[in-house]
């Protein structure tokens, strides 16, 4: 088991916008597990197959979230 940081990309919609956001640390097998167990009570806004949460793509790091945007 191993200790993962969970970061959501930012994002521009409809006039909203917001930076990399940490989405929290979680123990688990692997990151896939990981975000499994994290957005286990979001099932309409987590998409495992894209590991998306809203929309906004899913790392295990704060330099590729904000890399990819914000």
């Amino acid at each position: 088991m191993q200790q993962y940081e969970i970061w959501s990309e930012g994002f521009i919609s409809t006039g909203q916008v917001s930076n990399a956001t940490w989405c929290g640390t979680v123990t688990a097998e692997s990151f896939q597990a990981a975000c499994d167990e994290k957005f286990k009570d979001h099932k309409n806004f987590y998409k495992k197959e894209k590991l998306t949460y809203w929309g906004c793509r899913l790392f295990d790091n704060e330099a590729d979230a904000r890399r990819s945007f914000g």
